[in-house]
């Protein structure tokens, strides 16, 4: 069975990026991987919300009609967390990686696990 992951992005210039702050990302990068873990499908959505701050808890329902069970961000919020959870999505952070190297590093099963961005108390990204 094939899985789904989103990856949120951040962009400069020609290089793609796991967004540090998930709810700030520019887009989301949704690649599909068949049972060899090889890439089959890549997709890419905008993110609605892109800018603004403490929107982030609106965007788990969003990521999740592309149908993806994992989503990897740099950092994320413990209400964006409980969103996904709540979903069924496994949440994992992955800061400082170009977009590629999470693709490659997902597919080999090294990605794993979430820490939630510390200072969230009062926002939601």
């Amino acid at each position: 069975m094939n899985r789904r992951v989103a990856i949120a992005i951040e962009e400069s210039g020609s290089e793609e990026r796991v967004a540090e702050h998930f709810g700030r990302c520019s887009k989301f990068n949704i690649c599909e991987l068949d049972g060899g873990n090889r890439v089959v499908k890549q997709e890419s959505y905008f993110n609605p919300l892109n800018g603004e701050h403490g929107g982030a808890c609106q965007l788990p329902a969003y990521v999740k009609q592309f149908n993806v069970g994992a989503v990897i961000a740099g950092g994320m919020g413990r209400k964006a967390v409980a969103g996904f959870h709540e979903l069924g999505m496994e949440v994992i952070t992955a800061p400082g990686l170009l977009y590629k190297e999470a693709v490659e590093l997902f597919a080999l099963g090294k990605l794993k696990g979430y820490e939630e961005c510390a200072g969230h108390e009062q926002h939601s990204n």
